[in-house]
């Protein structure tokens, strides 16, 4: 049996304002919000594509530490999202104010990769393939 990336699920403070930023700078729409564990909710958030966006509160009494949005950190570094116009992408999302972690880069020739940082501090990588 083949497997695909299901989701990526994110913690957030505030889930409402991460879930208006996927929408803004990705398109992402919003399909459904329910209670998982009592306190929490749980956006789910649907990209052009198979893989799903969840954004879920954190749970009352857990610490707020977060690792930084940094490249080469342990556990779940960062996720990707592919674009057919990087330059584009990068220029809107830095005159929305949205911090570039690494500028837009030729990794392979044809392959062009950039990584910004989401909401949470979560590391987002953009990849433009010839």
């Amino acid at each position: 049996m083949p497997y695909t990336i299901n989701h990526v699920h994110i913690r957030s403070q505030d889930p409402h304002k991460s879930a208006a930023w996927y929408t803004k700078h990705f398109d992402a729409k919003l399909v459904s919000e329910r209670t998982v564990m009592p306190g929490t909710i749980t956006l789910g958030m649907e990209l052009e594509g198979s893989c799903r966006l969840n954004i879920s509160s954190k749970q009352e009494g857990t610490p707020d530490t977060r690792p930084s949005a940094e490249l080469n950190r342990l556990g779940l570094e960062h996720f990707g999202f592919h674009t057919d116009d990087i330059t584009g992408d990068l220029a809107r999302l830095e005159a929305d104010g949205v911090r570039v972690v690494l500028p837009e880069t030729e990794f392979t020739p044809g392959t062009r990769l950039a990584y910004i940082e989401g909401p949470d501090d979560v590391l987002i990588e953009l990849v433009q393939r010839r």
